[in-house]
């Protein structure tokens, strides 16, 4: 008889624009808030609470650069998130210096990213505590991106890879959607954000690193932060540990 596995929803958002010229952001990168189907429920709740105590419209997904511009709001919304029980962030960071002459095109640069992304909630979704779950992962829509291109790279990769990423826990295709239609993609941009507020500096040469500490605990370990990025990069940060995030 056929027991189906439990579940995991992941949530992916993305930071940084794709744009390889001198013009784009230094950095892109991707989160994926992964989470029980049953917690589900108690992301949703935290969300809800952001937008009520934010005074988010209705009809308006919650945006961080729309809605958590100023530095009290940034830290409620990393308190509120922060405490979601079971949330298990998995993050791809890449640097585009570090990349730019391996890459031909945005496409191909966003597919990169996103595959990698995938591979780890694989992982995640393999080593679960309490038993290994079936993966039921979303990505917010790109205007204008044909993500068709992005599936046909996700089947290149199960088709070529060896055992060891567990492919078969993929429950149906990733899908694309917008921001407004799910609370677990509006979470995934505040952790974008977190993130963004941490690597760019502010005006006086600043980084906002405390909202991504208070959400540290959450991501993965020992390899759910995997940053492709210059050998310098790291020591100018000063919340990037030696060895790694």
């Amino acid at each position: 008889m056929y027991f189906e596995r439990p579940l995991v929803r992941a949530y992916v958002d993305e930071t940084g624009d794709r744009g390889l010229s001198s013009r784009a952001s230094r950095y892109f990168g991707m989160v994926a808030v992964v989470v029980a189907d049953e917690d589900d429920p108690l992301l949703r709740r935290a969300v809800a609470e952001c937008r009520r105590r934010l005074s988010v419209p209705p009809r308006k997904p919650l945006h961080w650069t729309e809605h958590v511009k100023r530095f009290p709001r940034r830290q409620f919304v990393a308190g509120q998130l922060s405490v979601v029980p079971g949330v298990v962030l998995n993050v791809v960071l890449v640097e585009k210096a570090a990349v730019v002459q391996d890459i031909p095109d945005q496409v191909a640069f966003y597919n990169f990213v996103a595959g990698n992304l995938l591979r780890q909630v694989l992982h995640t979704a393999d080593e679960w505590p309490g038993g290994r779950r079936d993966l039921v992962i979303t990505f917010g829509h790109v205007r204008g991106f044909d993500h068709a291109e992005t599936l046909a790279w996700f089947e290149k990769l199960r088709a070529q890879d060896t055992a060891e990423v567990s492919w078969e826990l993929l429950r149906g295709k990733p899908s694309f959607v917008g921001p407004g239609q799910l609370d677990g993609l509006q979470a995934a941009d505040q952790y974008c954000g977190m993130l963004r507020a941490a690597l760019e500096a502010d005006e006086y040469g600043g980084f906002e690193e405390h909202h991504l500490m208070a959400v540290r605990h959450q991501i993965r370990r020992p390899d759910g932060f995997e940053a492709i990025v210059l050998p310098e990069t790291p020591a100018g940060y000063r919340w990037w540990l030696p060895g790694g995030f």
